[in-house]
């Protein structure tokens, strides 16, 4: 009842340890008590899953380059540590004989560690230039004209064009579109690959329209600072 209320519910007890198919028929206060838990506390944290604390588009608008990359690094510790294994539990917990089940299950992992990977260069890359940028831009930096140089290779403008293409949820959603709603579980996956898309969407139109407009114009300005430097010397 408490999943078929909200599937968020799952993710929650997911979080905490807690396997929902082992504890199906129990209600909530019997898996407090096996767990030793505080009914109240678990409530709480339902509750608070349920808020949308999550900030607006139009208050990262006015967020600076290190607040817009903190929320992102942020965004991508949920999608990593929380959404994505719960979406993989789900996964593996889909029965029947079907291509489509096998395919989902065979698919999934491959989907996953492309995406870490994924997330992990960006940060690495975008994240750590854009960082530099902002550096630069605060008298941070030692000899930025010498650190830019070392980072020529990164073409803000072309990641920012290639970015729009991606869409690493092509397959995967694909998958799950053809996945019938015949039992309970599969209704949960598609419900939590469903919000997880839509966290994804907000994420990279973040970048796009926030991200890279802003860091692409500071790092005109900052080329534009170095060469009036130059012909003043």
């Amino acid at each position: 009842m408490l999943l078929a209320e909200n599937p968020t519910h799952g993710r929650v007890l997911h979080s905490l340890g807690v396997d929902f198919e082992e504890h199906y028929d129990r209600s909530l206060a019997e898996v407090c008590e096996v767990f030793k838990w505080n009914q109240k506390a678990i409530v709480k944290a339902f509750e608070f899953e349920n808020i949308n604390i999550k900030p607006t588009y139009e208050e990262l608008k006015i967020c600076s380059l290190g607040e817009l990359i903190a929320f992102l690094k942020q965004s991508h510790v949920i999608f990593i540590k929380e959404c994505l294994p719960y979406i993989g539990t789900l996964i593996d917990k889909l029965k029947g004989p079907g291509s489509l089940i096998t395919d989902l299950k065979l698919v999934f992992p491959l989907f996953f560690e492309d995406f870490v990977t994924h997330i992990h260069e960006e940060e690495d890359r975008l994240f750590d230039y854009i960082k530099t940028l902002v550096g630069i831009k605060q008298d941070k930096v030692i000899n930025p004209l010498k650190k830019l140089y070392r980072l020529k290779e990164i073409n803000l403008a072309t990641i920012a064009l290639d970015h729009k293409d991606e869409d690493e949820m092509k397959s995967m959603r694909a998958l799950v579109a053809e996945l019938p709603v015949t039992e309970f579980i599969m209704g949960l996956v598609k419900k939590e690959f469903q919000a997880f898309d839509q966290l994804l969407r907000f994420h990279a139109e973040i970048e796009d329209q926030l991200l890279f407009p802003k860091a692409i114009a500071m790092e005109k300005q900052i080329w534009t600072e170095i060469m009036q430097q130059s012909v003043d010397n």
